[in-house]
């Protein structure tokens, strides 16, 4: 069922209209099936209905849009304003759960992450080798935890300032987590900071290599700007291009305009570009 639908744009091939908030409602049954639905009956009521908040992005270029999986920390599932301008560039679809927030059980918020993918199946076409999971805070923490309980489900994963390493007594398939993408963003004051790094630090022990820590300066608990987000996205879509790696050192830099990120692991390529000149002095 759709609930609302502010478009901003133009309609795609898919009847989506680009640029556009939507909502999405349906219950476990209408979404998997009597039989499937009672499989999760215990963490979800099969005739209670499931609303996710839906950003369209109105992107120019061709292609699939990918898919970016958002659990919030807060009741509302819905998209940062700010944001809306990087799902537009990078072609990514932004779904959120709302009821969602740190109050509820872990398996819920987990589950409708997981049946976020299924509900936009039904309605959109999307690359699925691009279906990003992510989350603030306390959802970043269940971001991780579906992205190692899901890493078939889930090609890259990003955690806003709060993380968990995967649990072993889960019997996760690190192999196959191995082979996806994940950046840690947290900020120079950001209190999970030191605990961001721990679990980054942990990823590469395990094998996942492809793991990136962005420690911006001055930034707190709180999301990343535009800016910041797009450089996180580019780095799990691939591209590690917007850094510089500062020679005599172990350090890899990414400026972002007049701010700072500083990453623990080299990118597999790196070049000087335009934010050269705007980095600032680390300690």
């Amino acid at each position: 069922m759709w609930l609302a639908a502010a478009s901003a744009g133009a309609v795609t091939a898919d009847g989506a209209p680009g640029g556009s908030d939507l909502r999405i409602e349906q219950t476990p049954i209408e979404l998997l099936g009597e039989d499937e639905a009672a499989r999760y009956q215990r963490i979800l009521d099969p005739e209670r209905p499931i609303s996710w908040e839906v950003y369209y992005p109105a992107h120019d270029g061709g292609g699939l849009p990918g898919v970016f999986v958002y659990i919030s920390p807060m009741r509302s599932g819905r998209i940062d304003s700010r944001w809306r301008r990087v799902m537009d560039r990078m072609n990514l679809i932004y779904i959120g759960a709302n009821d969602s927030g740190n109050g509820v059980l872990t398996n819920e918020r987990v589950v409708k992450a997981v049946f976020a993918v299924r509900a936009l199946n039904q309605r959109f076409r999307f690359d699925p080798s691009k279906i990003h999971v992510a989350g603030f805070s306390g959802g970043g923490r269940m971001a991780s935890l579906a992205a190692s309980q899901y890493p078939e489900a889930f090609t890259a994963a990003l955690y806003i300032c709060g993380v968990n390493f995967w649990n072993s007594v889960r019997n996760p398939n690190v192999e196959r987590i191995a082979r996806n993408r994940f950046v840690f963003l947290t900020g120079s004051t950001d209190f999970n900071l030191a605990e961001t790094r721990r679990v980054h630090r942990r990823y590469l022990e395990a094998g996942a290599g492809n793991s990136k820590l962005m420690v911006i300066e001055g930034m707190g608990h709180e999301h990343p700007d535009a800016e910041t987000l797009t450089v996180a996205l580019e780095y799990l879509a691939g591209d590690d291009s917007h850094c510089v790696y500062l020679s005599g050192t172990n350090l890899l830099v990414c400026g972002v305009r007049s701010q700072t990120i500083q990453t623990d692991t080299m990118p597999r390529r790196c070049r000087v570009d335009e934010y050269a000149g705007k980095l600032e002095t680390l300690k």
